[in-house]
Parts: C-alpha cells; sequence; structure tokens
C-alpha cells in the first residue's frame, strides 16, 4: 500500500516533529458506506496512528514524574528526582514516558495562546527527548540534548560544565520541565570506561539542569552505568523506579492488565466491514497476544495493530485467527 502524498514518519528525537505528534488529531473515518479500497487504506492509517493506550504503566509512570516534579520544585537544597523506567525490550517503556511527556506539552501549549515555535518567542519546549548514543560517552549525550533544542553549537573546545551551563540558562527560557533519556543501558552490561563516562554524564544533567529526568533503559540490574560512584548517586537519586512490563500473566478465574489490554485495543481499533467483528478480549485471544508477545506489552500492541490491518484488508474479523495469521509478522524484541 503506497503512503498517502506528504506522509512521513515522525520522530521525537526532532522537536520539529513535536507539534504534529503532541497535537495532532486521529479523526475517525466515516463508515457505514460500500468497501472500498480508499476506505481500507483510511481505517489502516486510522488504527496504526492510534497511540496512547492507557495501563497501568502509563498510569505509574505518570504519577512518579509528577511526584518527581513536586519534590524538584520544593527541594530544600536544590537535590533532584529521576525518574528509572526498566524493562525488557518492547516492554512500553519509551510509550509510557512519552505519553505523559506528550500531555505536559499539550497542556502547555494549549495554555501558549500563540504557536509553541513563534519566531517573534523562545521557542517553548517543555520536554526533550533523545536516544543514548551508541557508544555513548564523553560529551555524546549533551551534544544530543543541545542539538534538539536547536541552538547554534557550541565551541569545539566546549567541556561538559560549558554544555550544562548553557542548557541551565536556556531552560527556564523554553519552559523546560523534563528530558527523557532513553537507551540509558546502551553502553553495554558490564563495567566499563565508557559506562562510567554516561553515569557521570547522567548524574551532571540530573543534579545539573533544572528538568525531571526520566532515564529509560533495559536490565538496569546489571548494567555498568549504575554502579560505581556516579552509577550508584543516579540509581539512588531514581526515588522512583519502575519495572515497565512486569505483568502478571492472564488468569481464567480473574481480570487484569492483559484482560484490560484486550478491552482497550478492541476499543479503538476499527474495521470497515460492518458484518467484521473485533473479538481481542476472549481468553484465546488474550492468551495468544501474551505468550506470542513473551509477555511484552509494546510488543502485543503492535502485533494487534498488525492483526488489524489483516483484517481490514481481507474483509474478516479482528480475532484470535487474525493474530495467528500474522504471528510471523512480529518483529523481535531484541531490534528495539
Amino acid at each position: 500500500m503506497s503512503a498517502p502524498a506528504g506522509a512521513r514518519r515522525l520522530m521525537p528525537q526532532n522537536i520539529d516533529d513535536w507539534p504534529h505528534l503532541v497535537m495532532r488529531q486521529n479523526p475517525k473515518p466515516e463508515m457505514g458506506g460500500p468497501v472500498t479500497d480508499e476506505l481500507r487504506e483510511r481505517v489502516d492509517a486510522y488504527n496504526q496512528r492510534i497511540g496512547t493506550l492507557a495501563t497501568k504503566d502509563t498510569k505509574a509512570a505518570a504519577d512518579a514524574i509528577r511526584r518527581a516534579h513536586f519534590e524538584n520544585d520544593h527541594s530544600a537544597y536544590g537535590s533532584a528526582t529521576c525518574v528509572i523506567l526498566n524493562g525488557l525490550p518492547m516492554s512500553g517503556k519509551t510509550h509510557a514516558a512519552l505519553t505523559h511527556a506528550f500531555s505536559e506539552t499539550r497542556t502547555t501549549w494549549n495554555a501558549l495562546g500563540r504557536a509553541p515555535d513563534d519566531p517573534q518567542f523562545d521557542r517553548s519546549i517543555p520536554w526533550i527527548y533523545v536516544e543514548v548514543p551508541k557508544r555513548a560517552g564523553g560529551l555524546s549525550l549533551l551534544k544530543a540534548i543541545w542539538t534538539f533544542v536547536g541552538l547554534p553549537s557550541l565551541p569545539p573546545r566546549a567541556t561538559a560544565a560549558d554544555y550544562l551551563e548553557a542548557l541551565r540558562k536556556i531552560a527556564p527560557r523554553v519552559g523546560l520541565r523534563g528530558i527523557v533519556i532513553d537507551d540509558g543501558h546502551g553502553v553495554g552490561q558490564r563495567q566499563s570506561e565508557d559506562s562510567r563516562l554516561l553515569a557521570d554524564i547522567l548524574k551532571g544533567i540530573i543534579t545539573g539542569l533544572p528538568a525531571t529526568i526520566v532515564l529509560i533503559g533495559t536490565g538496569f540490574d546489571e548494567s555498568g552505568v549504575l554502579r560505581g560512584s556516579a552509577g550508584d548517586q543516579v540509581r539512588l537519586r531514581g526515588a522512583r523506579w519502575i519495572d515497565i512490563g512486569n505483568w502478571g500473566p492472564p488468569n481464567p478465574t480473574s481480570v487484569g492488565e492483559w484482560e484490560r489490554l484486550g478491552r482497550s485495543l478492541s476499543d479503538r481499533l476499527l474495521l470497515p466491514a460492518a458484518a467484521a467483528t473485533i473479538r481481542l478480549t476472549t481468553r484465546g485471544a488474550i492468551r495468544t497476544l501474551h505468550e506470542g508477545s513473551r509477555g511484552r506489552p509494546g510488543l502485543a500492541v503492535e502485533w494487534a495493530k498488525r492483526a488489524a490491518s489483516y483484517a481490514v484488508q481481507h474483509d474478516t474479523d479482528l480475532d484470535l485467527a487474525a493474530l495467528e495469521a500474522t504471528r510471523n509478522d512480529l518483529p523481535s524484541p531484541e531490534d528495539s
């Protein structure tokens, strides 16, 4: 299926994409007419654009960030609390963090009374999102944060202290409230010179910038990033540590997180054919979503969307059969 004219991938690492990510609407296609290829494409695109699915993890992350804001805003000595989201690949960590970051940003921008990038004012940047560069070391993370803000580069010989000082000065002007640092485990599982450098930089960012830091990663319990003197300070400042995707398996006698996820998916996804139904709340579908996704909610959501695309194109139900038909299309969790 060809992409609609003007369609492009939006990236949270790019501040220019945030107005589209934060403010864009996803209106439901008009239904009830004949099922045409055009309608199938519109329904398929609508399903793929569904973003926020509320789970216990999105609520826990939002509560933790709000509490960290409160503690940081009222700290007696300027001490800093960060939020650490730990979990397996495709468990929903980034989704949980960005759901709240987008929500806060939307509230701020709605109150501005102007475009957030109005050239007559400093650009409004309530949240920054960066990924830890591969083999992160030295200034690479600070440079990524600076690049997100979109300001001219600092002199080539600028130090970490120079970047932190420049970011401290710009933060109040842009209204900075938080920074999401993704793939914080990225330098590897064992303590190394790279992991020690990253821990030093993370500590400097957490204690040196007037923003709530949300650190996302996999295997923080084993990662060298949170070991050693600087790593300990990062870990111990993570007063809000959340293990994302740590859900119990479906239970035939109760309603748990997997059942609620199936209900949310059934409520949000659409099919163009009036005779087609969505049945992602059956015991078989819930069990299959759990087992096929290896217990990773983020992967389960991606799978359900692919199964929805299959059902849309084949004018069939979105059910256990559609899940099985797309099982081999699942991305590998290790690719996230």
